[in-house]
């Protein structure tokens, strides 16, 4: 089926809006919260869209240790492998609808798509640049406003259907160090929690500073 939908942007990153044109997708595939989307070890191929919920996309090494490589939203783009056999596993975060679509030779020759798999590079080389270069509060000040500028709200808010663990995972950082840093973020009024799962950035100009 040929998508007519205009998937809602949720912000920076590549998204689902320069797929719209000439990309056949299947229908949308409902998932409860921690069900299985693909494994590690499945065969590569399909590419997804998120049309609702959120997706997490982690990787167990050989080591037997958690590395969540990404987190992704209503009208972005996941399951990019370069191989035949995927190396990373996905899964709901919360109730999410996905539906899937595979890239011919000669989807590849058009500039929206080679735009969009760059943008996909430049996201996991800008990740790998915090990882490297940033410590824990700095780390997490960036992904809070990351969050926040992907959702509703101005780059307000940033609603976490992600636990602490997982952010850890995805930081490089240990759950304790999370908490410390979202603790710390709190005292110098950067940031307010509203529940367990929904913070308002207070300053995201301080927060910028700290995540830059």
């Amino acid at each position: 089926m040929l998508i007519q939908k205009d998937f809602r942007n949720p912000g920076s990153g590549f998204t689902a809006k320069a797929l719209l044109e000439g990309v056949n997708l299947g229908g949308t595939v409902r998932h409860r919260e921690k069900d299985l989307i693909y494994a590690q070890g499945d065969e590569a191929g399909e590419i997804f869209i998120v049309e609702f919920g959120c997706v997490r996309v982690s990787r167990i090494t050989l080591e037997g240790r958690r590395l969540v490589t990404g987190f992704y939203f209503a009208g972005e783009v996941f399951g990019f492998e370069t191989g035949a056999e995927r190396q990373c596993y996905a899964e709901a975060l919360e109730y999410s609808g996905t539906r899937n679509f595979h890239l011919d030779d000669k989807d590849l020759a058009n500039p929206q798509i080679a735009d969009m798999l760059y943008r996909h590079l430049e996201s996991i080389h800008q990740h790998l640049l915090i990882l490297g270069t940033q410590n824990s509060i700095e780390r997490v000040a960036a992904f809070l406003v990351g969050i926040a500028d992907r959702r509703e709200g101005g780059g307000t808010k940033a609603r976490l259907p992600m636990s602490r663990g997982d952010i850890a995972d995805h930081l490089g950082l240990t759950l304790e160090t999370v908490s410390r840093a979202i603790h710390r973020l709190q005292v110098l009024k950067l940031i307010t929690l509203v529940g367990a799962r929904e913070v308002i950035l207070l300053d995201r100009d301080a927060l910028l500073d700290l995540g830059a």
